[in-house]
């Protein structure tokens, strides 16, 4: 070996591996998982002690990131955005289709693709629902998934006719991709910046009222089921969503969802110190937004954690 990890937390889904022990590593592959002794005569072996508190985990996927590739690319490209990947442990993206011109045709997948493949990581892409993200017309969704798309979504702009939003939950139900739903309802949030309640309140800022999401969440539950099809929601961070999704899982509904970090971890109050990292959309919520996202991660209501990584100039 030489390489020598000594008490880490190595964590394994897969084989339910959950403890602290010892990686021997060799040209870059494990070799041993154990209590692992290291003479190291020859003093070739680099040692790394995790004092038990660092963790071993296998690669990373984040679902849900923006890489600004084509287009905005004086924010960041898919190599910068694929070096950050690495560099957090991520060996796997699937990036949001709102670029410039969107991701809406083969063309554009294969344009991922390629420049994706020179990265060292997976990174994929997910196309539009609607054209242009206009959400006037459907894409051609055997076309895009023939180019190698598993995902569909308008991202930051949700379909607002609810037909168009079924029948193309009901057509890529028929073709094996699923569509990933931004659940904000534009006019509802109508030039809102943060959480609507006491903290925009007290600064004198229009707030996005949580209804926004909650209303948007249902309809797309209610779509999947008019048609027992699968969606998925992207970033849930109201309590409201978090109930909806659970009854509709305890029902049989075809949903998943996701949240991320920051919804577990602050709230909206972080905003009295008008530091903008702290701004984004959805916003931060209560604090009993928080924790019923924090109990939804735990019981397995939300079934993964995303980034929704989104550099900007």
């Amino acid at each position: 070996m030489d390489l020598l990890l000594k008490n880490v937390r190595a964590c394994d889904p897969q084989t339910g591996l959950d403890k602290i022990t010892d990686i021997a590593v060799e040209n870059g592959v494990i070799t041993e998982i154990g209590e692992i002794s290291c003479p190291d005569a020859d003093g070739r072996v680099r040692v790394i002690d995790g004092e038990g508190r660092l963790y071993a985990l296998p690669g990373l996927f984040d679902m849900h990131v923006h890489f600004r590739d084509p287009g905005l690319t004086y924010k960041e490209d898919i190599i910068t955005g694929a070096n950050a990947a690495k560099a957090g442990g991520f060996t796997g993206v699937a990036c949001m289709p709102n670029t410039k011109p969107p991701i809406d045709s083969a063309e554009g997948v294969r344009y991922v693709l390629e420049k994706g493949a020179k990265t060292g990581i997976d990174v994929l892409p997910i196309a539009c629902v609607t054209k242009g993200m206009k959400g006037e017309e459907l894409c051609d969704y055997d076309e895009l998934k023939a180019a190698g798309v598993t995902a569909i979504s308008d991202d930051g702009r949700p379909v607002e006719n609810a037909e168009l939003m079924r029948r193309a939950i009901e057509l890529t139900n028929e073709n094996g991709l699923i569509v990933t739903s931004h659940c904000e309802d534009l006019k509802i949030i109508n030039g809102g910046i943060i959480n609507k309640g006491k903290i925009s309140e007290k600064l004198g800022v229009r707030g996005m009222d949580r209804a926004s999401e909650d209303y948007i969440t249902a309809r797309e539950i209610c779509l999947a089921m008019s048609c027992n099809a699968r969606v998925h929601i992207c970033h849930v961070s109201t309590k409201g969503s978090v109930n909806i999704i659970r009854a509709a899982k305890k029902d049989g509904v075809k949903v998943t969802c996701e949240t991320a970090p920051h919804y577990f971890t602050f709230t909206d109050e972080k905003l009295l110190s008008r530091d903008a990292d702290y701004r984004m959309s959805p916003p931060l919520r209560t604090e009993e937004d928080r924790k019923a996202v924090e109990e939804a991660v735990l019981d397995g209501t939300i079934d993964c954690i995303i980034t929704d990584h989104a550099p900007h100039s």
